[in-house]
């Protein structure tokens, strides 16, 4: 581009009658070329960058989801494993939270993964998933998301319980919050 710029403002002063190119006009094209080429770099860095931030932001808003997975299935696996048909109740659990967004094969995936978690991490799965949670409001969504699912099946049982204080542990939450978020969980659950 900066070559036929140069080639177009030579044949002007050629066809206009101007004198050959000087140093000056030759120094005058070079520095628009540099310009140019300056201009191009830096379009393809901010390019970058901003295909960077929007992947992180991907990726971030990912974690989060599957932490809702491995909070769900930390408490629900508590007991040792998750039996068939605590895993239709965690699905049917997950549908009430997801409404319309609920995907099955995705919620197959995340719980999949979830396991992974916790049998690699076991109790301090609850540290990882603060980890990846660390907005107050959404780690006490999802302490009410982990007591609805406790709930489901009955009440809480004692390894329910534990997990839950595990995770109440991890985010900071006062106990005496967490027993309000099981309130709500419980009434949320047989509703």
């Amino acid at each position: 581009m900066t070559t036929t710029f140069a080639n177009a403002l030579a044949w002007a002063k050629q066809e206009l009658g101007g004198a050959e190119t000087t140093a000056s006009e030759t120094n005058a094209a070079e520095d628009i070329r540099r310009a140019q080429a300056a201009i191009q770099a830096s379009m393809a860095q901010i390019t970058a960058a901003a295909e960077t931030a929007a992947a992180a932001d991907h990726r971030a808003e990912g974690d989060r989801r599957q932490a809702i997975y491995d909070a769900l299935y930390f408490v629900a696996a508590s007991d040792g494993s998750i039996t068939p048909a605590e895993r239709a109740k965690l699905a049917i659990g997950l549908r009430g939270m997801l409404g319309e967004g609920f995907d099955e094969e995705a919620v197959d995936d995340g719980l999949e993964m979830a396991r992974v978690l916790v049998a690699r991490e076991g109790k301090n799965a609850a540290g990882v998933i603060a980890r990846t949670i660390t907005d107050e409001g959404e780690r006490a969504s999802l302490l009410l998301m982990a007591s609805v699912v406790a709930w489901l099946g009955g009440g809480v049982g004692t390894k329910e319980g534990l997990a839950l204080q595990a995770l109440a542990a991890a985010f900071g939450v006062p106990i005496k919050t967490l027993h309000e978020l099981m309130a709500a969980g419980a009434k949320a659950a047989k509703a």
